[in-house]
């Protein structure tokens, strides 16, 4: 069992709601998000977006939990590229629309600037395929075992022990 005492936490947060990432082609961007991706976008300045998904509206109830925003700036390159583990996730209700996210985003990865779509695969209890876009922002579509959902997962809290301790 780790015994391990946390500190207390400078930062008293109560939950997790924003991301950010760079595109080169805001237009191109606002398209795949909201065509291919399903997503709401709003542009509030020149060079900004933000996008969320559908179902929210201010002052309403949260269509799902976590709730994320992404923030959208528009860069005229991008310095470095994204890798795999630098992705974005989206939870898909079966292994069926995994499927049908793959057919549809491979059969239009020209439209939305899509460079590379990965095969479907099983790993670690999960069903998912990933995606890339132009900027190089990988995107991940996945179906996770009822068990490994992450509310699940944090349910059941610390497994690990790190020997070394």
């Amino acid at each position: 069992m780790n015994t391990h005492v946390k500190p207390a936490a400078h930062v008293k947060s109560q939950s997790l709601i924003s991301g950010t990432l760079v595109t080169t082609d805001m237009k191109r961007a606002r398209r795949m998000y909201e065509e291919a991706m399903d997503m709401e976008c709003v542009e509030p300045a020149k060079g900004l977006m933000y996008v969320r998904e559908k179902g929210h509206r201010a002052g309403g109830r949260k269509h799902g939990s976590p709730y994320w925003v992404l923030e959208v700036r528009e860069v005229a390159e991008v310095p470095v590229a994204q890798e795999m583990l630098n992705h974005w996730g989206f939870e898909a209700p079966s292994q069926a629309a995994v499927d049908d996210a793959y057919e549809k985003l491979s059969a239009n990865k020209a439209e939305y600037g899509i460079t590379r779509v990965q095969k479907p695969f099983f790993r670690n209890g999960s069903y998912a395929i990933y995606f890339v876009d132009k900027d190089t922002n990988w995107w991940e579509v996945e179906y996770r075992a009822p068990e490994l959902l992450y509310s699940a997962l944090r349910e059941k809290g610390d497994q690990f022990v790190d020997p070394a301790e």
